[in-house]
């Protein structure tokens, strides 16, 4: 087991956490839990989940680096806003292999800015290709796609976005404390989610009794994906190989759809032959990637 294992093995629980959160989180949109309340409850869980990490810390911030985490908590949050409004704008099919893009800028973001002590090997470019092209496989949309000029370019700088906040990461945990670093981008970002609720969908509070017991399940895992991934980028040097191992969240999703995709009632619980093996296709291409990360 090499030293760099435990990262591996943290990102792709995280990836398999994330394609379980995804998949009820669905089910309760399906439902009518509403894009942005669904998203403000899952930010608000995930930033409780970050509540104990400055008692595992050792030293206390300085106001330099709380300021940091505040602009990466901000970096965060404006992202995955602008995922979600390219959402809106376009089929989710389309977008969501796009974001997914993240792999390739977090390795352009970490060459360019030279923020890893250590060069990226050829193999590793070919991976973060190769979980280019997985994701746009399992992801592809249908030739009905909603098809969205200002949705693709909402997308693609999400995805630099979160590529950016991920190659940004370790650098700042490694000059600092990790667990009070993580704990202040990820609190913020909750922070930041509180100014959304005047513009989620219908009543915020009331229960909703069909979707809500869904959408609360799917934050669970949200929030233990967060930690996973967080501790991958956030106390190991290699942002780039731990995307790529993340990326495996497209492998789990064709899994778990395939699986309990009919039994949880989801519409894309019926897929067709062909759509399957094209996902199963994209899913293994993206263990190879895996696989030449790993060597």
């Amino acid at each position: 087991m090499s030293e760099n294992s435990p990262a591996f093995i943290l990102a792709l629980s995280a990836g398999f956490l994330y394609a379980c959160s995804a998949l009820l989180c669905k089910r309760g949109l399906e439902l009518g839990s509403g894009t942005l309340r669904s998203l403000v409850n899952s930010n608000l869980v995930m930033s409780a989940c970050f509540l104990p990490y400055p008692f595992f810390s050792r030293n206390s911030l300085s106001l330099e680096f709380v300021f940091y985490g505040s602009l990466l908590g901000l970096l965060f949050f404006l992202s995955q806003m602008l995922c979600f409004l390219s959402l809106k704008r376009g089929d989710a099919s389309l977008m969501t292999p796009i974001m997914g893009s993240k792999p390739v800028f977090v390795a352009i973001f970490v060459a360019a800015l030279g923020l890893t002590p250590n060069n990226l090997t050829p193999s590793i470019w070919i991976a973060v290709a190769l979980a280019t092209i997985s994701i746009a496989l399992i992801g592809w949309p249908s030739k009905r796609a909603d098809f969205s000029l200002v949705g693709i370019f909402l997308a693609v700088t999400g995805a630099s976005g979160f590529g950016l906040l991920d190659s940004l990461v370790p650098f700042f945990t490694n000059q600092s404390d990790p667990f009070f670093l993580l704990f202040i981008v990820f609190g913020s970002v909750g922070l930041f989610s509180i100014l959304l609720i005047p513009w989620t969908e219908g009543s915020f509070i009331a229960y909703r009794l069909e979707s809500d017991f869904w959408m609360w399940l799917s934050t669970l895992p949200m929030g233990g994906q967060a930690i996973c991934m967080s501790m991958a980028i956030g106390f190991y040097q290699i942002p780039t190989q731990a995307n790529i191992f993340y990326a495996g969240r497209g492998f789990w999703s064709v899994i778990l759809v395939a699986l309990f995709g009919g039994l949880l009632g989801l519409r894309e619980g019926k897929s067709s032959r062909t759509l399957l093996f094209r996902r199963m296709t994209g899913a293994l291409l993206l263990l190879i990637g895996v696989w030449l990360t790993s060597n």
